[in-house]
This record gives C-alpha cells, sequence and structure tokens, in this order.
C-alpha cells in the first residue's frame, strides 16, 4: 500500500519539519534532489525533519508548545500518533 506524499517534499504527510532558526515547525521548500529543506518563514535550510513523537523529544517539546508552532503551518499535515517507518536521520527505524 502506498503512502501519500506531500508534493513539495515527496516524504510521508506523517513528517514534520522543525526550523532550528525560527524555532518552530515551518513550511518548507525541497532543494535539490537530497533531503535539504529550507525554511519558508525565515529561507535558512537549518530544518530538521521527524515523526511528531521524534521531533517532540529530540528538541525538548512538550504537547502544548509542539501544538502551539504548528498553528499556521500548512507543512505540519501529520497525522498525530501514527509512527513513520523513517526516523530522523532518514534511514529506515528498527
Amino acid at each position: 500500500m502506498a503512502t501519500a506524499a506531500a508534493p513539495k517534499t515527496g516524504l510521508p504527510l506523517s513528517i514534520f519539519f522543525y526550523c532550528k532558526d525560527c524555532e518552530k515547525i515551518a513550511e518548507v521548500t525541497r532543494v535539490g534532489s537530497r533531503y535539504v529543506y529550507s525554511c519558508n518563514i525565515c529561507g535558512t535550510k537549518n530544518v530538521a525533519f521527524g515523526t511528531q513523537r521524534s521531533i517532540m523529544s529530540f528538541f525538548h517539546l512538550d504537547e502544548k508548545d509542539f501544538e502551539k508552532s504548528t498553528e499556521g503551518a500548512e507543512g505540519a499535515e501529520g497525522i498525530a500518533g501514527q509512527e513513520s517507518p523513517i526516523n530522523d536521520s532518514g534511514s529506515p527505524s528498527t
């Protein structure tokens, strides 16, 4: 069964993008053919991506912070509670 992918990023919709400079979930644009993304808010390439759980854990966000940072972020079309087979490093999780 195929997983739906976002047209701008090519990654599953359960993947969130976190701008380390803006310190919030951001809509991004893919740069080139590699897993490099630029933030549409500040324009930097300092963007991490992962599931909701991995972003919250790595950047020490609680549920309130995460939901607050996703307000207005069109690129945050993730499905809460759904685990993705791709981890923060881009490789399959075990």
